[in-house]
């Protein structure tokens, strides 16, 4: 079972972190300007994390790009200590900047985060240094949990140039939320949606009017 918003809070765990250092060179628009049908896709995310964690981290390549109508108490902007490092050195600063035991980690295209998803990834930390869903041979590393103690690990690879997550993983204890776990609270596996072309932006705006329509009667 997953833990609720408040538990989150009350332990003090977890912080969550939004990677927005992508520049969007496929879709040709910066990534963290985003909307579908009009509305703010990392406005949607900050939504969502904001009702399980206490502080959300937005780090970002470039501070100046940070949108205001997201940035308050609960959301901090902070820039990448390793600059051109990818995902991997932007998991890094996260773990680096936060002063909790545990960061969920996830990309700012993603616009579909499900909350019961993410709890339960929450709920699976403890004794690990990684949570990252699994669908087949696949992984999710971009909508996952890091242990700050993964630190000197991630430190290591990039230093040495070496930016696949996945390697990172190798050398990480790490649980696997496999599909079993997750259909039942994201049946779609909306969550792992991203945006990385203009056909994919297009089909988010599908999918959320689709959401927004009302059931037909069975």
């Amino acid at each position: 079972m997953g833990i609720k918003p408040s538990a989150a809070r009350k332990d003090g765990d977890f912080d969550a972190a939004v990677l927005a250092g992508g520049k969007g060179k496929r879709l040709g628009v910066d990534k963290t300007a985003l909307e579908i049908n009009g509305e703010s896709v990392l406005g949607r995310i900050v939504g969502v994390l904001k009702d399980i964690f206490p502080l959300i981290y937005l780090v970002m390549q470039d501070n100046n790009r940070a949108p205001e109508a997201v940035v308050d108490g609960m959301v901090k902007v902070v820039g990448d200590l390793l600059p051109g490092k990818g995902p991997l050195g932007g998991i890094y600063t996260a773990l680096e900047f936060s002063s909790r035991p545990y960061v969920f980690v996830m990309a700012c295209d993603m616009p579909y985060p499900k909350p019961e998803l993410i709890r339960l990834l929450l709920s699976r930390a403890p004794g690990w240094e990684a949570v990252v869903p699994r669908r087949g041979p696949y992984i999710e590393p971009l909508f996952a949990v890091y242990s700050r103690k993964a630190r000197e690990v991630i430190r290591k690879k990039l230093e040495g140039g070496r930016l696949k997550i996945h390697e990172v993983l190798d050398e990480l204890r790490v649980r696997y939320i496999e599909e079993e776990e997750m259909a039942g609270l994201d049946p779609g596996f909306l969550s792992f949606f991203n945006i990385n072309t203009p056909e994919d932006l297009e089909a988010a705006q599908g999918l959320m009017g689709a959401r927004s329509r009302p059931h037909a009667a069975e």
